[in-house]
């Protein structure tokens, strides 16, 4: 019996046809979904570059390529964040000796685009001393800017909590000579992170004294001092104050009630003709004011001009910053967020 060859040879054609078209089909299928996938992940389109200046707060980066959006951590905190395309955008991060700038994306990767540590002098802001409160090397407080700025302990210690020292009311550090690294101070800003457990006495965050010259910042009671228009006994009222020792206090001013147990950030910045308080980074209060401002001894956690025996402080302190330039408002505001 024949054989017709001809319809042998058509079917293996056909079929290899019809695979390829299979083939295509789910080519594309998969080509359409990746596209999907990737628009809903957002996945990194590009590293992330900057350039970085030193300013009084801190450094100063700006991004001179950004192809993703990212996240700018200090020390694994968030401080802000850039989008993509954002190219000559400037951010400022409060850097201080120790610190790591780390720039995240923020797409499912998060991928770290840039890691930098902060070692070198011209990397952080103008400080004449720095305390973090995270350990203690004995019955001393370390000056992480590394102005030798050193506290030592007087009264029994309490305790160190690992982020911050808990003061009790028997207990302060003293800074026999503090310094700073210029030759003359004319403005200054100073910084405070802490939490009061006591809104019934006045107490003494810290203090300064040389001669005549006298600034701090300190706490007092709604109730007893009439600060607040508050008679209650759980507010209370910081003050950032600079003026003659035992004087009127005519440069003192206030950042309003507050509540006792809460955490806060403190800052009063002087420029050189008046000062200025923010509590949470948030203007509160100015005034005009002038006066030479000098270094010396310098009290945490009691008063300078009584040191020992009143106005001690009954809380936690995490963080003090003392710089030698007085702040703008982006200035506070940006370290206040990283002391927070």
């Amino acid at each position: 019996m024949g054989t017709d060859s001809t319809d042998r040879g058509v079917t293996p054609v056909v079929g290899n046809v019809l695979l390829v078209a299979v083939v295509i089909v789910i080519g594309i299928v998969l080509v359409t979904l990746s596209f999907s996938f990737l628009e809903g992940t957002g996945a990194p389109s590009a590293e992330a570059s900057f350039e970085y200046e030193q300013t009084p707060v801190g450094l100063e980066m700006t991004a001179t390529a950004i192809g993703t959006d990212v996240t700018v951590q200090l020390n694994g905190r968030p401080v802000t964040t850039i989008e993509a395309g954002d190219a000559g955008e400037s951010v400022l991060v409060p850097t201080a000796p120790g610190d790591r700038i780390t720039v995240v994306s923020q797409d499912r990767e998060k991928s770290v685009l840039v890691a930098r540590e902060i070692e070198d002098r011209d990397e952080v802001g103008d400080f004449i001393a720095y305390y973090t409160f995270e350990a203690g090397s004995g019955d001393t407080l370390l000056d992480r800017s590394n102005n030798d700025n050193d506290g030592n302990l007087s009264g029994e210690e309490t305790e160190w909590t690992g982020n911050s020292y808990e003061f009790t009311g028997d207990d302060y550090f003293e800074v026999p000579d503090l310094n700073a690294p210029v030759y003359e101070v004319s403005e200054f800003t100073f910084a405070v992170s802490y939490e009061t457990d006591s809104g019934t006495d006045k107490q003494e965050l810290a203090e300064h004294i040389s001669g005549s010259d006298n600034w701090g910042v300190e706490i007092k009671p709604c109730e007893n001092w009439n600060s607040c228009n508050d008679d209650t006994t759980d507010t209370y009222n910081p003050n950032f104050f600079a003026d003659e020792s035992g004087g009127s206090q005519s440069g003192q001013i206030f950042g309003g009630p507050q509540p006792v147990g809460q955490k806060q950030v403190v800052i009063g910045t002087y420029n050189g003709s008046a000062t200025e308080i923010y509590v949470d980074g948030q203007s509160k209060a100015t005034d005009s004011f002038e006066s030479e401002i000098s270094m010396g001894n310098f009290f945490i956690g009691t008063d300078a001009e009584n040191s020992g025996s009143r106005d001690n402080l009954d809380g936690e302190i995490y963080e003090i910053r003392l710089y030698y330039t007085a702040f703008d408002d982006q200035q506070v505001r940006v370290l206040t967020e990283a002391m927070e």
